[in-house]
């Protein structure tokens, strides 16, 4: 399943949750910088805190922008065990509100762990992305357009003007004594533009032109009804592969994710009730 950069995937609650595990992905990745057994740097009556905890813990201040010393961590790691502890043995972990919570934290951490072994298997290197980048510029053809136009309220007068430009008149200064819009002081000059610059009616009639000709009937936008001419077009230069790089590899990344997911969802056997 490829997508390219200009493309975005659907907002669906899907794409919400990929986003929101990508962005907890740091909470698991410490599980690959510890051994399986880590040092023990306390103990709260008899239970062990060890040191891949605090340093997951530390992980978690930092997704958090937040700073904390090793010290501080500890301290809030002895707390947390001491209510836990507090916690049991008035029965609290019994509760289905609190189960259920459980229950759902832990899914969530297996998730991230599942998508942080995920992404590491997801080529990134330069290379791969020069080579998603070229596909995507060879499969995108995006085309700049100079153009000029002529902005009217009404779509009569707009005619009108159409058969005075049929019989010769000058097309800057008709757009000069006849536009209602700010560029018709330079007459009707837009200068340079993509597609994604103009509203969508405008753009598709703009594409539809020949170079040096005017529209033969008048095109409505939300502004008006505007008589366009086409001075010229080019094929637009991409741009340079350093300057998008970082956000192929994101785009990259967040596809290859939504994908396993997707692959998940469609190979399981779910039964909403």
């Amino acid at each position: 399943m490829q997508r390219s950069l200009s493309s975005t995937r659907p907002a669906t609650f899907l794409a919400a949750c990929v986003a929101g595990c990508l962005a907890t992905l740091s909470f698991s990745a410490i599980t690959h910088a510890q051994e399986a057994t880590s040092p023990t740097i306390a103990t709260v009556n008899g239970a062990a805190i060890t040191e891949q905890e605090r340093a997951a813990h530390i992980e978690q201040f930092k997704a958090r922008g937040q700073q904390a010393s090793e010290e501080q961590v500890l301290d809030e790691l002895i707390t947390l065990e001491l209510m836990r502890q507090e916690a049991i043995s008035k029965g609290l972990d019994k509760s289905p509100v609190v189960e259920a919570e459980m229950k759902t934290m832990h899914a969530r951490v297996l998730a991230n762990a599942l998508l942080n072994d995920v992404t590491e298997n997801v080529d990134t290197s330069d290379e791969a992305l020069k080579a998603e980048y070229d596909r995507q510029i060879a499969q995108t053809k995006v085309e700049e357009y100079n153009a000029s136009h002529i902005l009217l309220e009404d779509e009569a007068r707009a005619k009108e003007i159409i058969l005075e430009l049929d019989g010769g008149a000058d097309f800057a200064e008709a757009a000069k004594k006849y536009s209602t819009g700010p560029s018709g002081e330079s007459g009707g000059e837009l200068g340079w533009f993509d597609a994604g610059t103009m509203v969508p009616e405008f753009s598709a009639a703009t594409a539809e032109l020949e170079v040096g000709k005017y529209s033969a009937t008048p095109v409505k936008t939300q502004f008006g009804y505007h008589i366009i001419k086409l001075s010229d077009k080019r094929a637009k230069d991409p741009q340079p592969f350093d300057t998008v790089k970082d956000q192929l590899r994101g785009m990259v990344v967040n596809n290859a994710v939504a994908d396993y997911i997707e692959g998940l969802q469609s190979a399981a056997d779910v039964q909403r009730k």
